[in-house]
């Protein structure tokens, strides 16, 4: 019931109560009561007992809103803080977290993506140009995986990806397409000119590791050994 729906319950109940009292001490011999009285039994509740059950409604009332935004408030903080600001993915320690959750649900792959030569990309096109490039690979991520699949930047240049009930083929025929769809991208510098964005990928089957460390373990090995053939590329894990 809103608060104001009880403010009217609790005059109604004020005022009745008060003439309930007064019906029943009129039955008594000799105690008949003047119509006036009836009269202030009816308004002085009335108006005594009206404006302090609107104040207490307007302050449950209050209440009730300044509860849904803080509420409101601690949620959005809970989101930001699980975010990467820049790419709009999960962060390391989310990604992590969620990782161990839905490994224990049900097996799947992990991929552990490198940006290739970003360093270079820093150096000769700006910081501004790799921070562009971070945010279109991690665009194309997520428009490349399901929506119950885990997205994360584990930090600079590295993202990974937990691809749920997947198998490691299955893994690795969405990883090259993550590849191909991140040589596809198409962005340029301030001054115009186009940057090449290439990734290495890393591809580990969650059945054959025995904890979470040893699974994104496999992946990373995996993804340097993507890297030393010559990057653009992907790996499966031995």
């Amino acid at each position: 019931m809103r608060p104001y729906s009880k403010a009217i319950v609790g005059i109604v109940f004020s005022v009745s109560t008060s003439l309930a009292a007064m019906w029943v001490m009129s039955r008594f011999p000799g105690m008949e009561i003047p119509i006036p009285y009836w009269i202030f039994g009816f308004f002085a509740p009335l108006f005594i007992s009206t404006p302090v059950c609107l104040l207490l409604a307007r302050q449950v009332e209050q209440k009730r809103r300044l509860t849904e935004s803080l509420q409101k408030a601690m949620a959005e903080l809970r989101h930001l803080s699980e975010i990467d600001q820049m790419t709009g993915l999960f962060n390391r320690a989310s990604f992590l977290r969620r990782l161990e959750q839905a490994r224990a649900a049900a097996p799947g792959v992990c991929l552990l993506i490198d940006v290739d030569h970003f360093k270079t990309i820093n150096d000769r096109w700006g910081h501004a140009t790799g921070d562009q490039a971070l945010t279109a690979i991690a665009g194309s991520l997520r428009r490349s995986v399901r929506a119950n699949d885990i997205c994360g930047r584990m930090g600079g240049e590295e993202f990974a990806i937990y691809l749920l009930g997947m198998t490691g083929d299955s893994g690795a025929v969405l990883a090259d397409r993550i590849r191909l769809a991140v040589e596809t991208l198409s962005i340029r510098n301030d001054e115009g000119h186009a940057v090449p964005l290439t990734v290495s990928i890393g591809c580990a089957a969650d059945e054959n590791a025995a904890t979470t460390e040893i699974l994104l373990r496999r992946a990373d090995l995996a993804m340097y050994a993507a890297k030393a053939a010559g990057r653009n590329q992907i790996r499966l894990a031995a």
